[in-house]
């Protein structure tokens, strides 16, 4: 039997990648089991949203039921599992939320966590020990990492204040160690309100390192200019972490502008409402409204955007698309040594991960490509929207 080297999670689902380079998406019994309650609800109310119901009950509202149904379950997150052969993953319909633990082979289900305490945005598994680590949004807005047993026990916050902390990530230990085998690290965002209280901002996106036993804290990446995102730290310390460019605080409007557009917005409508008949007429009868200027180059523009209009409705922009999808160029993947050497080891970066052996898995949002310690990369799976991946063990 095939062995999964990767799960990822695209289109709000989880798929393997095996070592034979098949793939094949998870069937969560979980979501399987709210479909169907879903399909019992719908056929049982169907009545209210057809014929003489729906006239007679107007508005959803008045059952206190919104559309009628509850959210879809989707996974929200994934990592490796507690042993070989396990991927964790969590699955939410809105109101409930639970942590499953699959079993590659067997593809059986186990539910560790249920219940309405909000969906893990994150999960980090360990080798060394019996902790998993999440991040979960707060009534406050805020975003905190609590960590657990891996049986699902009891869960308790490890970071607090008015911060977005999410991507935790335990940094691996020899098993000769003793103390400090409970350290996180994890990005973190400080959140910027107004007077009212109300979310005015987010500051740049910096790396900590918690250690979970001795209860210290240490910001161990940050720059003004920069988001460092998702870190990944190996045996001998080396930091794997994605950056982005800041981008700052939404500046207050100019009141010079408003008052420039207020002016200019009579014209602008009219020269759009011209454009727009103008583009008809060539279409359909092959003259422009207006003959001044250069037409003949205004017959060359339309002609073009008449055919790129064509080749969209014939579904011949496939490559176009695949671009849209791709993360822009400078959200790159950084190496950094514990001498603080830097070196970026990839471009346009949405999700990575990395594995035991030091064999990275990235993806630019339109695939998943493996890149070995020797720095040759390969694509693994042609896989569209990766939202997130983990590498299996």
């Amino acid at each position: 039997m095939p062995t999964a080297r990767l799960a990822y999670l695209a289109d709000r689902q989880v798929h393997l990648v095996f070592d034979d380079g098949t793939e094949d998406a998870i069937v969560s019994p979980f979501v399987e089991g709210v479909q169907r309650r879903e399909a019992s609800i719908e056929r049982k109310t169907a009545w209210k949203n057809r014929g003489a119901g729906a006239r007679f009950m107007g508005a959803a509202a008045l059952w206190d039921e919104g559309d009628g149904r509850r959210s879809p379950a989707s996974f929200t997150s994934l990592a490796k599992g507690r042993r070989r052969g396990e991927i964790l993953y969590a699955i939410t319909t809105g109101p409930v939320s639970g942590l499953f633990a699959y079993d590659v082979e067997t593809k059986e289900e186990q539910r560790l966590v249920h219940g309405t305490d909000g969906a893990a945005l994150a999960i980090a598994t360990s080798d060394d020990h019996r902790v998993i680590a999440m991040a979960r949004d707060q009534k406050s807005g805020a975003r905190n990492l609590a960590v657990m047993r891996d049986d699902g026990g009891d869960s308790a916050l490890v970071t607090d204040g008015d911060t977005v902390d999410d991507a935790p990530s335990w940094v691996p230990v020899g098993p000769e160690v003793t103390e400090g085998r409970h350290q996180l690290v994890y990005q973190s965002t400080g959140i910027g309100r107004d007077a009212a209280g109300m979310v005015a901002g987010f500051g740049p996106t910096e790396i900590n390192l918690l250690d979970a036993e001795r209860g210290s804290l240490k910001t161990i990446l940050s720059d003004p200019e920069h988001d460092y995102l998702a870190p990944r730290m190996t045996r001998d310390g080396t930091l794997y972490v994605m950056r982005r460019p800041y981008q700052g605080l939404t500046k207050p409007p100019d009141p010079a502008a408003y008052l420039k557009d207020g002016l200019l917005a009579p014209l602008r409508l009219a020269y759009a409402g011209f454009r727009y008949l103008d583009f008809f007429s060539m279409r359909y009868t092959g003259k422009p409204l207006a003959n001044a200027g250069n037409a003949k180059a205004r017959n060359v523009d339309a002609r073009k955007l008449i055919e790129r209009q064509n080749i969209a409705a014939a579904g011949e922009g496939e490559e176009d698309d695949a671009k849209m999808r791709r993360a822009p160029a400078d959200w790159v993947l950084l190496r950094r040594r514990p001498d603080g050497d830097e070196t970026v080891v990839a471009k346009s970066v949405v999700a990575f991960d990395v594995d035991a052996e030091g064999v990275v898995y990235v993806s630019d949002g339109d695939g998943v490509d493996c890149i070995g310690t020797d720095g040759r990369s390969e694509r693994v799976s042609r896989a569209a929207r990766v939202m997130a991946l983990t590498a299996t063990h």
